[in-house]
Order: structure tokens, then sequence, then C-alpha cells
């Protein structure tokens, strides 16, 4: 099945867990069956972050974010 997207919509971004821990947690984004980016949460601020990378760069942008350290 196919759908087609008109230039103005943004296709579908998908949010899937790809790790949690007392750190915080971990989301991998993919759009259009590919992935994109991760969305990481530290858990001493819970606000949202995106990260451009692998795992390991997301887990490495979550150590620094709890941290308090400037990104």
């Amino acid at each position: 099945m196919s759908v087609e997207h008109s230039d103005d919509i943004d296709p579908k971004i998908e949010e899937v867990p790809a790790d949690s821990s007392p750190d915080g947690e971990i989301f991998d984004l993919w759009k259009d069956g590919k992935h994109v980016a991760y969305v990481v949460i530290p858990a001493k601020t819970g606000k949202r972050h995106t990260v451009v990378g692998d795992l390991g760069d997301a887990h490495k942008a979550l150590g620094v974010l709890n941290s308090g350290k400037p990104e």
C-alpha cells in the first residue's frame, strides 16, 4: 500500500523506544521507513533533545545533558 503526500504535508514521523535507564530515555525517530535521528530525554531535566548520529552518540549526549555541563 502506498500513501501520497502533497509537498506541504510532512509524512508521519514514528518514535520508537530505543533505551531506557535511570539516566533517561532514548527514542529512535523514523521517517518514511528510514532512521533519521534520536530523541534524548535526560532524567535531570526531562526536556527533549534531538541527536543526529548513532545510538552511541545518543548515549554520550544523555551523559552530557545529565552532567549539567554546557553542550
